[in-house]
C-alpha cells in the first residue's frame, strides 16, 4: 500500500505554529521588497536636498554641530536640527543618507502603528499585516522618504501614535505625542479638528491639552541652551505664516482652482491668502461644530477612524499654501478607513493615484493631469469617507456597544467602588 504523501503543515515538526511561520515569513518579505525598493532611490539628491539640507548640515559642520543648533539657519524647528547637528560628528561624505535613514526608520515605525490600529479591529485574522505592508511600500511613502528625503514622516508618524493612544484610552500619552508632532512641523494642525471634536465629547481631559505647548517648550531648550534668541524660537510658526504668496503649490485642494491664474502681484497673493486661511478656519470650525452637535455621533474605533480620516484630509484641502506633499498624513489615514470599512478600500488608489500625480510634477517635471481633474477626484474621497461615516453614526447601538477600552475600565472602577 502506497503512504500518502504529507502536506506541508503535517511536515512540520510538534510544536510549530504554521500560520505564525506564515505571517513571519511574509513581514519578512514585505521589509525586504521594501527596503529594495528604497535602496534604488537613495542615491538620488532632490532639490530640496541640495537646496536646504545640505546646506543646513554643511552650516552645522563648520559651526561646530550642535554649538550652532539656536542659529537662525532654516524654516524648520530645532527638533529636526538636533539631528542634523548630530550627523555632522559622523563625518561622512553623504549626509543625505543619514537625513533618509532615519526618515525610513520612522517609515518602519509609522506602518507598525497603522498595524496596531488596525489590530483593534482585525486582531485574529492577516489584515494587520496587510495594513502594515500597504503603508511601508506605499508609492507616496517611499518616494517621500527614500526618493525625496523629506522628512513628512516624521511628524505624521507621531501623529498616527497620537490616534492609536486616544483609541486606547490614554489620552495624556497621545497629547505628548500630538506635541512631538507639533515640535517637529506645523503641519500637526492636520489633527486639530479629531483634537477638538473628542475634547467636546469629553474624550480628552482639558489638562492634558497642556502637554502640548510643555513638549514644544521643552524641545526648544537646548537651541535656547546654545545660544537662540528665545523670542524667535518660541514664535517660530508665526514668521513662517508669510513665507508663501502661491495659494496652491501643486497639491490638488480646493485652490487649485486658482493655481496659475496670474496677473496678481505678490502683495494681492499674499492678501487673498490670509483671507484664504480665515476662510480655511471657518470651513474647519463648521465641520467641528457640525460633529460636536451630532447626538448620533457615539465614539467608537470606527467613528474615531473616520473623525481622524476627515481631520487629516479637510484641513490641507482648505488651506492655501499647501506644498504638493502636504495629504501625506491622510493618504496614510486612507489606509487605516479602508481597513475599518472594508468596502471602500479603492480609496487606497484613488487617493495614491491624486498624490503620485503631484509628486511627479515636482520631482520629475512632468505633469500627467490638470490639479483640477485631480481635485475632483479627492472631492469623490472625502464625500465617499463622510458617507460612510455618516451611516455609522445611524448605526442602532447598545450602551455596552459603544464603550471604549476606557469607559470599560471607568465602569469597572465605579461598579467596584459600589
Amino acid at each position: 500500500m502506497k503512504k500518502n504523501k504529507k502536506t506541508l503543515i503535517e511536515s512540520l515538526p510538534a510544536g510549530w505554529d504554521f500560520d505564525r511561520l506564515a505571517r513571519l515569513f511574509y513581514i519578512l518579505i514585505i521589509c525586504m521588497c521594501g527596503m529594495l525598493m528604497r535602496n534604488c532611490m537613495l542615491p538620488h539628491t532632490s532639490r530640496d536636498m541640495w537646496l536646504y539640507l545640505e546646506k543646513w548640515y554643511n552650516y552645522f559642520a563648520e559651526h561646530g554641530g550642535f554649538k550652532a543648533v539656536g542659529d537662525d539657519v532654516g524654516d524648520y524647528t530645532p527638533l529636526y536640527y538636533y539631528y542634523i547637528a548630530f550627523l555632522t560628528y559622523f563625518k561622512s561624505s553623504s549626509p543625505q543618507l543619514g537625513l533618509k535613514i532615519l526618515s525610513i526608520i520612522f517609515d518602519f515605525l509609522t506602518a507598525f502603528y497603522v498595524m496596531r490600529i488596525v489590530e483593534f479591529k482585525e486582531k485574529d485574522s492577516h489584515l494587520p499585516l496587510i495594513a502594515f505592508a500597504a503603508v511601508f511600500c506605499l508609492p507616496t511613502v517611499v518616494l517621500n522618504s527614500a526618493y525625496w528625503g523629506q522628512c513628512d514622516v516624521i511628524y505624521s508618524c507621531f501623529l498616527v501614535m497620537c490616534l492609536y493612544y486616544l483609541m486606547k484610552g490614554n489620552d495624556r500619552t497621545a497629547m505628548i505625542m500630538f506635541g512631538v508632532s507639533f515640535a517637529l512641523k506645523l503641519q500637526a494642525v492636520f489633527f486639530v479638528p479629531l483634537i477638538g471634536i473628542l475634547l467636546f465629547k469629553k474624550k480628552i481631559k482639558p489638562i492634558n491639552l497642556l502637554w502640548i505647548p510643555a513638549v514644544y517648550i521643552i524641545s526648544v531648550i537646548p537651541a535656547m541652551i546654545a545660544g537662540g534668541d528665545p523670542l524667535r524660537l518660541l514664535l517660530l510658526y508665526f514668521n513662517q505664516s508669510s513665507q508663501y504668496s502661491d495659494l496652491c503649490m501643486s497639491l490638488p485642494n480646493l485652490w487649485a482652482l486658482l493655481e496659475g491664474s496670474g496677473g496678481e502681484t505678490k502683495d494681492e497673493l499674499i492678501n487673498m491668502g490670509t483671507a484664504g486661511v480665515y476662510f480655511a478656519g471657518a470651513g474647519v470650525a463648521t465641520v467641528m461644530y457640525y460633529y460636536i452637535t451630532r447626538k448620533t455621533l457615539k465614539i467608537t474605533q470606527n467613528t474615531m477612524v473616520g473623525l481622524a480620516m476627515i481631520s487629516a484630509f479637510i484641513v490641507p484641502f482648505v488651506l492655501p499654501h499647501m506644498h504638493e506633499r502636504y495629504f501625506y498624513l491622510s493618504e496614510v489615514m486612507f489606509v487605516i478607513f479602508a481597513f475599518y470599512y472594508r468596502k471602500k478600500l479603492w480609496l487606497i488608489l484613488t487617493s495614491q493615484y491624486c498624490s503620485v500625480q503631484a509628486y511627479t510634477g515636482y520631482l520629475f517635471g512632468k505633469w500627467m493631469i490638470d490639479g483640477r481633474y485631480l481635485l475632483l477626484i479627492e472631492i469623490l474621497n472625502i464625500v465617499t469617507v463622510y458617507l460612510c461615516l455618516k451611516e455609522e453614526m445611524a448605526k442602532p447601538r447598545d450602551d455596552e456597544e459603544v464603550l471604549m477600552k476606557w469607559e470599560e475600565d471607568d465602569l469597572i472602577t465605579a461598579n467596584t467602588a459600589k
